[in-house]
């Protein structure tokens, strides 16, 4: 959600800026724009609504270009997706060329306090506010640093801020404000790049540092000035070790196919330093600094969409098998709701990209109560990573789709290595050898489930013309049942729900009819005969069933409309496989949709706004 890239360099920038906006194409966007100082010293704006393909076809014998620029690719907030509202945003004077990410919350009563003073506004975004903003106080006579010290004050919100100024050609000033991702400075020997995503610098940059939250920069081709609005900063530039990732679809047509294929080697990549199967036991500690597990009591789990779910379904875990009582939170919900945090509480927001701005403020609150937090995300240097200062990493590599498939593998997974690892250091008195013993085998069961999809292929072309699905499930996999639904919703725009089904006949039994497909999670464990009772119920309201199930021989083929079968594991471990049921389901009934998986409507991969 809303990428941003500047360049300063010795050669033309305007490709350079162009490349780094297609890194961060699967953020989620739905305008696109770029801002050059060209050689008369003059800011030229190029923007249009759609993706960068449209972008590129609108100005092709555009010749705008300059050794100095931004750029920006816009998810809308405050105003429709239009060439209009696409930012960089000029302010009244059109001296000024900004782009943010993130969103002003007081944004009308500064538009109202600046057009008492002559300013008119030409866009629906409140990213004009901050243009306008910083030009009335230039206008007043402060110089452009003081003015945007004083737009950081005077905003409330979440903010990271690129702008271009004609008054100073060779400049690109910035600032970040709250949690609206991150802000990241890179150089070389050839420029200087700015970008909100690490990945974005890698290809030019061997050194960075990051601008945190009320910081203000100044970059030219002579260096870079950090101030907190009071002093300058002093930061080391840190080295670039990683490589450029290489993104490919290979031969999947989507590449949310290919991540669905890639999730038993992330499996395997995530037992690799942690789960010894010899031995049977578990190892974070390279992961973690200076915290000692073995003093936690409580554990509090954050995350939103399906970072959320994940926390949920690792609450049975984490119950079960480390015996330590946990409590799961919408992030949006935790920051607002003044939580009490007991002593001895430790916290894990979780969080792909490490950018979402809900779990970032939440995460942040944690801090300031001075709460032991471990986040688990799949994106170094991330803004998570810095708040909590202890991170284990998914090792997914980059997940391209943006509804999340193989991130949701991969921290599920490592919510239940860390169960695995509590209960060992808390010395719980269970016998857990079998489970080591089927965990090591679940990539192969799941590789079995995508090599024999052709049955749910089947099913999602049979039910794609539904517009309405109910999940179901009970205890770990009603989680499972929230994370189906989502992606049903997600990428087929399908109504579907996800209940815990001893919740069915208080509510949801009212909407079952012979045109409501009602998926049921049934596997071999303690809710097994419970769920059969659910299926009656169902099947006597004349719903149209489908079974997802590891134990179809306990299961009378007169219950039920339809099957999908996977492997029978330990129950606890259920949930690996199920997963991947979904996902399949989903993925296939958008494609008979002619549907685009990688990029559903109205979403975004990273949110940075509330």
């Amino acid at each position: 959600m809303c990428g941003i890239v500047g360049n300063i360099n010795k050669s033309l920038v305007k490709n350079n800026l162009i490349e780094g906006l297609k890194k961060l194409e699967y953020r989620g966007y739905d305008s696109v724009g770029i801002a050059l100082v060209n050689n008369n010293k003059a800011i030229d704006i190029l923007k249009s609504e759609g993706k960068i393909d449209d972008f590129l076809s609108k100005y092709k014998d555009n010749k705008s270009d300059g050794q100095i620029g931004i750029g920006h690719t816009r998810w809308a907030t405050h105003g429709i997706p239009s060439d209009n509202n696409a930012h960089p945003i000029f302010d009244y004077y059109k001296t000024l060329a900004v782009v943010h990410n993130g969103i002003i919350e007081n944004y009308l009563e500064i538009k109202t306090y600046l057009q008492s003073k002559g300013y008119e506004f030409v866009t629906d975004t409140d990213t004009e506010c901050i243009a306008n903003l910083i030009s009335s106080y230039i206008k007043d006579g402060y110089s452009i640093t003081k003015a945007i010290d004083f737009t950081i004050e005077k905003i409330t919100g979440h903010a990271a801020v690129l702008i271009l100024s004609e008054d100073h050609p060779s400049t690109i000033y910035g600032f970040k404000k709250g949690f609206a991702g991150s802000l990241l400075i890179g150089k070389s020997d050839e420029q200087i790049a700015i970008a909100s995503d690490f990945q974005t610098l890698i290809s030019n940059s061997k050194e960075y540092m990051v601008l945190e939250d009320g910081e203000r920069v100044v970059a030219t081709k002579d260096g870079i000035l950090i101030s907190n609005g009071k002093s300058n900063v002093r930061k080391k530039w840190l080295p670039i070790n990683e490589d450029e990732e290489i993104v490919s679809k290979n031969n999947y047509q989507f590449f949310m196919e290919k991540e669905i294929h890639e999730q038993s080697d992330v499996f395997l990549k995530n037992f690799q330093g942690r789960v010894d199967f010899n031995k049977k036991t578990v190892n974070f500690a390279n992961e973690f600094n200076n915290l000692d597990l073995a003093t936690i009591k409580r554990i509090h789990l954050i995350g939103m969409g399906s970072s959320y779910y994940a926390c949920m379904l690792a609450s049975y875990w984490l119950e079960k098998i480390s015996k330590i009582p946990v409590q799961c939170s919408n992030s949006s919900e935790f920051r607002y709701r003044n939580p009490v945090i007991e002593n001895n509480t430790l916290i894990v927001p979780v969080s792909q990209s490490g950018e979402t701005a809900d779990t970032l403020s939440a995460s942040n609150l944690a801090r300031e109560l001075k709460v032991d937090q471990i986040c688990i995300t799949n994106t170094t240097n991330s803004e998570l990573e810095r708040i909590t200062k202890n991170s284990i990493m998914m090792r997914a590599s980059s997940e391209i789709g943006v509804a999340s498939t193989k991130t949701f593998m991969a921290t599920i997974e490592i919510f239940f290595i860390i169960a695995l690892y509590l209960s060992q250091i808390n010395h719980v008195n269970e016998d857990l050898s079998d489970i080591f013993d089927e965990l090591k085998i679940i990539p192969s069961y799941i590789d079995n489930i995508l090599k024999n999809s052709d049955k749910i292929i089947k099913l999602s072309n049979k039910y794609s013309s539904n517009n309405n699905f109910l999940f179901l499930g009970r205890g770990q996999n009603y989680p499972i049942a929230m994370e189906g639904a989502l992606k049903l919703k997600e990428l087929s725009y399908v109504h579907a729900e996800g209940y815990p089904a001893g919740e069915m006949k208080h509510g949801p039994i009212s909407l079952i009819d012979s045109n409501m497909p009602v998926i049921n999670i049934v596997t071999d464990g303690p809710y097994l005969n419970k769920m059969i009772s659910n299926i009656r119920e169902i099947q006597s309201r004349k719903g149209k069933i489908i079974v997802l199930t590891n134990c179809p021989e306990k299961l009378d083929s007169s219950w039920y409309d339809d099957i999908i079968t996977f492997d029978k594991t330990d129950d606890i471990l259920s949930p690996f496989l199920s997963t991947v049921c979904v996902q399949l389901f989903a993925m296939y009934l958008a494609i008979s949709r002619n549907l685009d998986i990688d990029r559903p409507r109205n979403l975004a991969k990273s949110v940075t706004v509330e």
